[in-house]
């Protein structure tokens, strides 16, 4: 169980958000986002009652408010109760070599191949624009640094 959840406040501003047409369903995105079953790795299990009950909400409820959420907002496996928060590593990215590796370890964990695969995904998707960028800024700061290219880094000797 994670201690902390982080929600951006542009959330109340995002156009997605604001699509939605049920408060309900705001409020339970809000919830997954947030909720004490919510893992580092934007997936988890949550049977319909368990979140039913957190919530105060009918089983029905649940069901009304989750489904404008299904594709854009979240992906969710009904038969394994399993969910995982589209876009989580924009907001939420791993922050080193041991976060990534538990993180790809809970993602293996799920038994739906449909939520595992989203989340394999999308991380593999955050893991190359990564790099990507990283690769990006080392070639910039090398090109524009006196430092790195001056003779005495680049082994002559003036």
């Amino acid at each position: 169980m994670r201690e902390y959840s982080k929600i951006s406040p542009k959330v109340w501003r995002s156009p997605r958000f604001r699509s939605l047409e049920m408060d309900d369903s705001r409020l339970f995105y809000l919830f997954l986002l947030s909720c004490e079953h919510q893992s580092s790795a934007g997936c988890f299990r949550l049977p319909d009652a368990y979140a039913a009950a957190d919530l105060n909400w009918s089983v029905d409820r649940l069901e009304t408010a989750r489904a404008p959420l299904v594709g854009d907002f979240i992906v969710h496996d009904a038969a394994t109760f399993e969910y995982f928060i589209a876009r989580w590593f924009r907001h939420n990215p791993t922050t080193n070599v041991k976060h990534r590796q538990g993180v790809r370890r809970l993602i293996s964990e799920l038994d739906s191949d449909l939520v595992r695969e989203a989340a394999e995904i999308e991380l593999e998707e955050h893991e190359e624009s990564k790099n990507v960028s990283a690769s990006a800024s080392i070639a910039l700061s090398g090109a524009n640094d006196r430092l790195a290219g001056s003779q005495f880094l680049n082994g002559r000797r003036a």
